[in-house]
C-alpha cells in the first residue's frame, strides 16, 4: 500500500474487487448451466445485454 492511501478505503476497495470477482464467477457458472440471460440479469440487477457481454468475454471481472 502506498503511503498516501487511506487504509479504510483500500480495504473496502479490496473487498469490492473480491466480491466482484466472485459474482462474475457465479454468473459464468450459471451461464455454463445454460440459465437464461434474463434470469441471471434479474438475479443481479443487470440487463441481459450486460450478461451477454460477460458471456462473450467483452466484460472482465
Amino acid at each position: 500500500m502506498a503511503k498516501d492511501q487511506i487504509p479504510e478505503l483500500r480495504e473496502l476497495r479490496d473487498q469490492y474487487d473480491k466480491a466482484r470477482a466472485a459474482l462474475f464467477a457465479g454468473i459464468r457458472e450459471q451461464l455454463r448451466k445454460q440459465e437464461p440471460l434474463a434470469k441471471i440479469g434479474r438475479s443481479v440487477d443487470w440487463s441481459s445485454e450486460y450478461i451477454a457481454k460477460i458471456r462473450d468475454g467483452k466484460v472482465n471481472d
